[in-house]
C-alpha cells in the first residue's frame, strides 16, 4: 500500500483550508485527561531490510490450519475449494469492485449477484436471497431484527443453548437497546426439547432460532418444531449448514421463514477468520423487509436481458431510520466464491461432499469411542460434527498434545459451556484420508498410557 508522508508544509496548507491555527487547536475538543501530551514511545527507525525481516518475523508466528490436519469447526471448516474458484475471483474485475451503488454497478457484477441470489434460492428451497450480508453471526442477528419488525413483536426471542454461542452473544448485543427479551432454553441432551419450546412460546414471541445441524452437530427434531412456532404466531429462523442441504431437507421444506448461514463453506479457505460470507433467504411475503443487496433480472430499451439492484432500502442510501440494515458491508467477492463453488458442484456434487463429511465423522467418531476414555456426550443423529467427551478431563492437555503432533484435533467446549469442560468439538470434513483420521486415533491411544 502507497504510503504518503504529510510534511510540515502539506500540515499547514491543511489547516489554513480549515481555518485552524495548529494541530493542538482541533484537539481541544478532546479532554485533556484523554489526550497524551508527550510524543509517542516508538523505537528507532528500521532500514528497508530491518524492516522487512521485522515483518517476516512476525508473520512467521501465524500457524495457519494448512500446516495442520485440521479437524476444527463450529462454524468455520476445512473444506476443499477448488483451484477455479480462486482463478475466477482473482479476475481484476471481481476483486477490485466494492459495494458500488447503481450508478457504478458493472452489468458482469449484477450478474454475479444475481446468479447467487437463484442458487442460494435453490439451496434453501425460499423464495428470495440476498447478495448478501457480513457473516453468519450477522446474518442471524439480522433475520431476528428482520422478523421483530415483520411480526410487530419486540417482546421476547427464543434462542436455545445448542445455537452457536458467538451468534448467541451477537443477538444479545444488538437486541440491548430494543427492549425486547432474549430467551435461552436448554438442550441438556444437545437437542432442543420440543416440550420446552412449546411452554416458552406465548403471544409476544417474534421468533425461535433453530440451528440444524446444530453447534454440537446433532440433527434437531425441526418440523414439530416449526408447527409449534407457527401456531403460536411468531416465524422461524434456520440456521443451517450449507453442505448438509446435500443430504438434509432444505429450511423452504422444513416450514422456516427466513434462512440463515455462515458461507465460508461454499469455496472461502478459512483465512484466520475471515473475510466470511453471511447467506440470508426468506419467503416472499417478507421480501420488503429483507436487508442487503437484491439483483434482479429485466430487459432493457432495446429488448436484451439484464440486471439492476432492486428493493433497496439501506442506510448507504440515506434511508436513516428507514433502513433495513445496520451492516453497509456487501460480501460481494465471497458470493462470487460461493457462486463459482455451486455452479461447479452441483446438487450431485453437494450430495457426494455431504456424504462424505458423515460418513468420514462417523468413521472417526467410532474409531475414537473404542477407547474406554472416550464417547459421545449426546446420542443425537450427527452431521460432520459430534461433541467427544474425555473420561480423565484433561481436554486441554490432549489438544496440545494433538496441535504438537500436527493435528488442530478440536475446539474444548469449556469456552462457551463450563457444564462440559470435559468435552470437545471435532468436526471432519470431505478433505480428511483415512490415513489421518486413523493417525489421529492412534495418537488418542497413546496418550492414554
Amino acid at each position: 500500500m502507497p504510503y504518503f508522508y504529510n510534511t510540515p508544509e502539506d500540515q499547514h496548507a491543511m489547516l489554513n483550508r480549515i481555518g485552524a491555527a495548529s494541530v493542538d487547536e482541533l484537539m481541544e475538543l478532546v479532554p485533556s485527561g484523554l489526550r497524551l501530551h508527550r510524543p509517542l514511545d516508538l523505537p528507532k527507525a528500521m532500514t528497508e531490510i530491518e524492516l522487512d525481516a521485522h515483518l517476516q518475523a512476525l508473520a512467521a508466528s501465524n500457524q495457519p490450519a494448512s500446516e495442520f490436519v485440521c479437524f476444527l469447526g463450529a462454524g468455520a471448516y476445512d473444506h476443499h475449494v477448488p483451484a477455479v474458484v480462486d482463478a475466477v475471483a482473482a479476475r481484476s474485475e471481481f476483486y477490485t469492485s466494492y459495494t458500488p451503488y447503481q450508478a457504478e454497478v458493472s452489468q458482469g457484477n449484477l450478474q454475479v449477484m444475481f446468479e447467487y441470489q437463484s442458487l442460494i434460492t435453490r439451496l434453501t428451497g425460499m423464495d428470495v436471497a440476498n447478495a448478501s450480508v457480513y457473516d453468519g453471526a450477522t446474518a442471524v442477528t439480522e433475520a431476528v431484527l428482520m422478523a421483530i419488525h415483520c411480526t410487530q413483536r419486540p417482546g421476547r426471542v427464543l434462542v436455545p443453548t445448542s445455537l452457536h454461542p458467538e451468534y448467541r452473544q451477537t443477538i444479545a448485543a444488538y437486541l440491548i437497546n430494543f427492549g425486547t427479551e432474549l430467551v435461552t432454553l436448554p438442550a441438556s441432551d444437545g437437542t432442543l426439547d420440543p416440550g420446552d419450546l412449546d411452554a416458552a412460546l406465548d403471544d409476544r414471541t417474534a421468533c425461535v432460532v433453530l440451528q440444524h445441524p446444530n453447534f454440537f452437530g446433532c440433527l434437531e427434531d425441526m418440523e414439530p418444531m416449526v408447527r409449534a412456532v407457527h401456531d403460536a404466531g411468531a416465524l422461524v429462523i434456520s440456521v443451517f449448514d450449507p453442505i448438509s442441504l446435500g443430504l438434509l431437507k432444505r429450511p423452504g421444506d422444513l416450514g422456516a421463514d427466513i434462512a440463515v448461514a455462515e458461507g465460508q463453506a461454499l469455496g472461502s479457505p478459512l483465512s484466520f477468520g475471515g473475510p466470511y460470507l453471511g447467506i440470508m433467504a426468506c419467503r416472499e411475503p417478507f421480501l420488503r423487509r429483507m436487508p442487503g443487496r437484491i439483483a434482479g433480472q429485466t430487459i432493457d430499451r432495446e429488448g436484451k436481458r439484464c440486471f439492476v439492484l432492486t428493493l433497496q432500502t439501506r442506510e448507504q442510501h440515506i434511508r436513516r431510520a428507514k433502513a433495513t440494515s445496520n451492516v453497509c458491508t456487501n460480501q460481494g467477492l465471497l458470493a462470487l466464491r460461493a457462486t463459482v463453488f455451486l455452479a461447479l458442484l452441483g446438487p450431485q456434487g453437494l450430495r457426494e461432499m455431504a456424504e462424505l463429511c458423515l460418513q468420514k465423522s462417523h468413521y472417526l467418531a467410532r474409531l475414537l469411542c473404542e477407547n474406554d476414555r472416550f464417547s459421545l456426550a449426546f446420542g443425537a443423529p450427527t452431521f460432520k460434527e459430534c461433541v467427544i467427551r474425555d473420561a480423565e478431563n484433561r481436554v486441554d492437555d490432549l489438544l496440545a498434545r494433538a496441535r504438537s503432533a500436527g493435528f488442530l484435533a478440536g475446539i474444548p467446549l469449556s469456552r462457551w459451556y463450563p457444564e462440559h469442560e470435559d468435552c470437545f468439538l471435532i468436526a471432519v470434513t470431505e478433505k480428511r484420508t483415512r490415513h489421518e483420521m486413523d493417525a489421529l486415533a492412534e495418537l488418542f491411544r497413546q496418550s492414554c498410557r
